[in-house]
């Protein structure tokens, strides 16, 4: 009652209802960070190299006029590598990263690299537990849950094969990849490395069906090992190697738009995954940084991302830009995300099964 009377009175004294404190403080706080961020002039991001995902990230500059987006687009084994030389010879030069989350990641947060990034969470509008899918406390990969956020979901396409030669009564599931029939016409994203989408697709054939199911993978069915998912597309279309582990479903738009590929689709699993945000500690640029979280999770930029880059945001107010892909809400405690700091030790795990079994 007591507020309800203080915003008539306002009315009555001034024309406009008088803010109240917690809605003045958040308001003063964030005028006072946009300025600060003015002052500092850019804001340094490094991303996962989808050019529709920088197109939408660029627009931060649009937005907010005279912060620059000093951008880089690099996979995260490069980008954490950089880091790490960086800060031996004493450079501080980057404030956020965005994109996939991997176990150089997790490293680079127990060395101190990364800062949290719950505190920036400054808008009421991306603040709200209740504008995200499962609360926000979820929506962190890393144990401690203030670190890696994750801001998009989608089921994970970890195999994928052409529908015209591999009829789906044959090949139901990712278990079917032993089928004696298979072998020779797997092509896998190179798991040796680590990081990448073969890793990620493997560790989550470890923690479903156990290290015996990867060993005769790797060994029996004799996979094709590639690192350019173009090629990989290329050769599930052309019915080269049909199915493909790893190799996602970002390269095959610019075929189907040419009338290829057309049936090719993705073996459905409960295996997830998502983009993050990360703060590096010691950034140099850090009200704008703050201001770029924002900017990134708020209801606005995350329907861009839907629209432009067809990503689905975490956010229950954004429709899914991919609803083939879009997570069941009622469902997201019980998705696989190997990328969770917690499934470190199966990445790692296929990484050395992958460079003892592949030649």
């Amino acid at each position: 009652m007591l507020a309800k009377a203080l915003a008539v009175t306002g009315f009555l004294l001034g024309g406009w209802p008088l803010l109240a404190p917690a809605q003045a403080d958040w308001k003063s706080d964030w005028e006072r960070t946009l300025a600060a961020a003015r002052k500092e002039g850019a804001v340094t991001v490094s991303a996962s190299s989808s050019e529709l995902l920088r197109q939408v990230l660029m627009e931060f500059e649009r937005d907010h006029p005279g912060i620059r987006v000093l951008y880089t687009s690099a996979n995260g084994r490069d980008f954490w590598s950089r880091v790490e030389k960086e800060r031996e010879v004493g450079r501080y030069l980057w404030d956020l990263r965005i994109g996939g989350v991997s176990a150089q990641a997790y490293e680079a947060k127990d060395r101190g690299f990364l800062d949290p990034i719950r505190p920036l969470l400054a808008l009421p509008e991306v603040a709200d537990d209740g504008k995200w899918s499962g609360g926000i406390h979820r929506l962190f990969a890393d144990r401690d849950k203030k670190y890696a956020m994750r801001f998009t979901g989608a089921l994970f396409a970890s195999v994928v094969v052409n529908r015209d030669v591999v009829p789906e009564k044959d090949f139901k599931t990712p278990r079917d990849l032993l089928d004696p029939r298979w072998q020779g016409r797997i092509v896998l994203q190179d798991p040796r490395a680590g990081g990448g989408a073969g890793s990620y697709a493997l560790a989550g054939f470890l923690l479903q069906y156990g290290e015996p199911f990867v060993r005769e993978l790797l060994s029996r069915q004799k996979p094709i090992i590639s690192d350019n998912k173009r090629q990989m597309a290329e050769w599930v279309i052309r019915n080269r190697y049909p199915i493909a582990i790893g190799m996602g479903t970002d390269t095959l738009p610019q075929f189907q738009q040419q009338g290829l590929g057309k049936n090719v689709r993705v073996v459905p699993g409960d295996d997830i995954t998502g983009d993050v945000v990360l703060l590096i500690n010691k950034a140099p640029n850090p009200n704008a940084a703050k201001a770029y979280v924002n900017w990134l999770l708020s209801r606005k930029t995350q329907g861009r991302l839907a629209q432009i880059a067809e990503l689905n945001s975490r956010r229950t107010d954004v429709k899914p830009g991919d609803p083939e892909s879009a997570l069941d809400l009622r469902r997201v405690g019980h998705y696989l995300d190997v990328s969770d700091e917690e499934h470190v030790e199966a990445r790692n795990k296929v990484r050395k099964l992958a460079k003892e079994l592949l030649k």
